[in-house]
Order: structure tokens, then sequence, then C-alpha cells
């Protein structure tokens, strides 16, 4: 039967890499019999490779529905896309992390949408997602809001309202299977110790039965990755200028943080919780998490995830190696702005240089011949 693969998230699980991966192998699915389309649509900050995006822009309720069709709309124009996709091929995979937050807070009725999307249109809706143990999953997201965001709160405050990442994966999972069934959902951890052939791209293959080859062409094995040491600590406090708004601002600071993170990770390993704490955060999800195991993974009294926690210090803003970290940013800033100047000067004498030959080619001619008509006339010897 013919199938709509969409691959749901979750944030923070290489969803980004596997996208890139998709669109530049898009040409070697399609020979194995998989399309991986790219749609006519853009959005601001979202590479083209998320070609999953636009089910976002499902219609909540029937008038809404029903001033979509009349506007048309970038969810009715992707179905229609993929409905004539589907007259010359079984298999179509979208991607996009955000579905699985959006099914939560921006569209709750997605699910059922979609479900009628296919009954209409003749297809079935297979739903593939990947797990992140819950506590490495909060704290990447919260490094990444604050990396790619303006958000200045605190990690204290942020682990305030943990209830709005919603981390119980078996009551979620549970609410797609009303809709779908069980037997057509794919959940894989993300572990790199259970991706199969060993990367997350030979993982992602081996759900549609395939296998990675030389064929396949990966350009950046890593992506998108998270400010380490103090670095989150002072990307934090910068969110609090002003200028952070103008993203030309924002880009050009966070690229000196990013620069620096990986010696500050290097010199200052650490976590924002505790090894206590990272357990008993942990505890509250462990049933849950036993249950996805059997459930989904059809793997009973197995743990989801590794439950091993590394013994890391609790990250402290007081900590020896902060003063270090500002004089590498300061270093490292000032060494930038220098290349640049120098870069400039440069340019700069280049342009003068080109404008002087060019003066000196329209007069050159002109003064061979003055010296010419002067030494005819005995001006010169």
């Amino acid at each position: 039967m013919k199938t709509l693969h969409i691959h749901v998230g979750m944030a923070k699980t290489a969803t980004t890499s596997l996208q890139f991966f998709c669109k530049e192998n898009a040409e070697i699915l399609a020979k194995q019999g998989y399309c991986y389309p790219i749609f006519p649509f853009s959005y601001p900050g979202i590479a083209p490779g998320h070609n999953g995006r636009f089910l976002l822009e499902a219609p909540e309720n029937e008038e809404e529905q029903k001033s979509r069709e009349e506007g048309k709309g970038n969810f009715a124009e992707g179905m229609r896309i993929i409905n004539e996709l589907f007259l010359t091929n079984d298999d179509i995979i979208v991607s996009d992390e955000s579905i699985w937050r959006a099914i939560d807070i921006e569209n709750k009725n997605l699910l059922n949408v979609m479900r009628q999307e296919a009954l209409q249109g003749g297809f079935q809706i297979h739903i593939i997602v990947y797990l992140r143990r819950q506590d490495k999953y909060f704290l990447s997201h919260w490094n990444q809001q604050t990396k790619r965001l303006t958000m200045d709160e605190t990690f204290e405050e942020y682990e305030g309202r943990v209830s709005r990442v919603r981390l119980d994966y078996y009551a979620k999972l549970s609410r797609i299977a009303e809709v779908f069934g069980k037997e057509n959902i794919t959940v894989r951890r993300f572990e790199k110790e259970s991706f199969q052939g060993g990367s997350i791209y030979s993982d992602f293959l081996s759900v549609f039965g395939l296998e990675l080859t030389e064929e396949y062409q990966i350009s950046q094995a890593v992506r998108n990755t998270g400010l380490a040491g103090n670095m989150h600590e002072v990307k934090r406090v910068l969110n609090g200028l002003p200028q952070m708004n103008d993203r030309k601002q924002h880009r050009y600071l966070l690229d000196i943080l990013q620069e620096c993170s990986k010696m500050s990770g290097e010199k200052y390993p650490n976590e924002m919780w505790s090894k206590e704490e990272i357990a008993a955060f942990l505890e509250d999800y462990r049933e849950g998490n036993q249950k996805v195991a059997e459930e989904y993974l059809h793997e009973p009294g197995a743990e989801l995830f590794n439950n091993t926690i590394e013994d890391l210090p609790k990250w402290e803003k007081d900590n020896p190696y902060m003063t270090d970290d500002l004089i590498r940013i300061f270093g490292v800033a000032v060494l930038q702005l220098h290349q640049e100047n120098l870069e400039l000067r440069q340019k700069l004498k280049q342009e003068s240089d080109n404008i002087n030959m060019s003066f000196y080619k329209i007069k050159h001619p002109f003064w061979t011949i003055f010296h010419k008509i002067k030494k005819k006339l005995g001006f010169e010897k």
C-alpha cells in the first residue's frame, strides 16, 4: 500500500542532519523507491530539507478548514503535491522535528487531520520518531534555546517549567497510536550504541530496509552542536542586550562563542544538574520508558535507555574557569577584528593599485605621442 512516512523528530535527535542527508541523497533514495520531495514553500530560518514543515499549517477545525480551502495555503497545496506524487511513487518521506511538539501545542488536531487526508488519498501513514533520554533532551533543549534565541532566563527558572516540554513518551506515543495504530509507529533510541550500522544515517535507512553504502554522500557529519563549558552562560547574559535582536549582531557574537566553546568544554566539563539530581529526574519516567521498550520496541523487561549517568560536576557560575573563558572571548573578538581589518586594508590597496594602473593605461598612449611630437619639433633631443 502507498505510504506517507512522517519523521516527526523529536528535536535534538539529529533531525537536521537526517534532513540534509535525505535532501542530498534524494536521487539515490528515489532509485530505492523512496521519494524525498522538496516543496515550493519557504519559512524564515528553515532549510528546504525540512520538507514536512507545511504539515504544521493543517487546519485545527472545520471553520479553519473552510477558510484555508478558500485561500488555499501551504497545507492544501502540499497535500495536493503529495497525492500527485503518489501517482508515480509508493513511498514518500517527509520530516520535521516540530511535528512532535506541535501535536501538543500549535496544532493538537494535526493527527486527526492527517488520518483524514490518508483516508481520502488512499494511502497509509507511518510515523517515525527518535527518542532521547529525558534528562539529555531537556538539558540539550535548554542549551539550544539559549544558543539560538534571545532567551535570558536562568537554568533554575527554565527547569521550573519542565512540564512544557512533555517528557512522558509513553503517554504521547499512546495518543499517536490511538490515531494510526502501534503497528504504524517506528520508535528508535537516540543513542549511538543503539544505531544499526553504527551511525544515525545507517539507522534511519534501516527503518526502510535500506543499507548505507558508499553511494550515499554525507557532506557534514555533525550539525547544530550546543555551547559547552561556560559559553551557554555568557550567551544567556548577552541575550539580554537589545542589540541581540539584530540577526547579524546575534550571529557575530554567537560565532565568537562557538569558536571558544570546544576549549571551554574541555577545560570545564560539566552538567547543569548533579548526578543525584539526574537520577531523581529519570526516576519519574522509568515506568513509562519500560512500557515504550516493551510495546514499541518489543523488548519486555528492557530499559528504554542506557541509564548510566556521567560523574560530572554541576555547573557553578562562580567556577574558576569563567575568567579564563572571558579572556579567550575577548582575545578571539580582537583577533577577528584585526584579521578583518587586515583583509580590508589589503582589499583597499588592491583597489588603489587597480585605479592607478587604469589611469596609467589611459594616459600612457597620449604621453608617448606628446613626447614624439616634442622631439620632432626639436624641443627634445
